[in-house]
């Protein structure tokens, strides 16, 4: 990413993703992966942020600290974000690289919460509690 990691507390990312599973199920995935960060105190080493429309929105992840642009990110994808293409159900998250060398995995939403701490781990070597 090239501008600077736009930061929203955790407990607002949990309001935001709940509201939106409240008008669609298939969200709740979303309410999961940030409330397993907060269960896993993991605020403190993990940065979060939000894109989209208030129906339609992201979770974008970054180490602390928070670093310059260029960055790598993690994104979550909501199921009706512009950016997913999966089918109902299922869970799409992306490693962004400044290298070009992105990751792009799809799995059933029920794994949503393993797969991104796999992925805090692998690509930031940060684990939850």
């Amino acid at each position: 990413m090239t501008s600077p990691f736009q930061v929203w507390p955790w407990a607002d990312l949990a309001n935001k993703f709940r509201d939106a599973a409240s008008r669609d199920p298939d969200c709740q995935h979303m309410v999961d992966v940030v409330d397993s960060v907060i269960a896993a105190g993991a605020e403190d080493r993990l940065a979060g942020s939000s894109s989209g429309h208030i129906s339609i929105v992201d979770l974008l992840v970054v180490p602390r600290p928070i670093p310059e642009p260029p960055y790598d990110v993690v994104a979550m994808r909501c199921p009706r974000s512009f950016h997913n293409e999966s089918a109902p159900g299922r869970v799409v998250i992306e490693h962004l690289t400044c290298a070009g060398r992105n990751e792009r995995i799809e799995r059933p939403a029920s794994e949503a919460v393993p797969l991104f701490w796999r992925f805090m781990i692998e690509k930031y070597g940060i684990r939850g509690a």
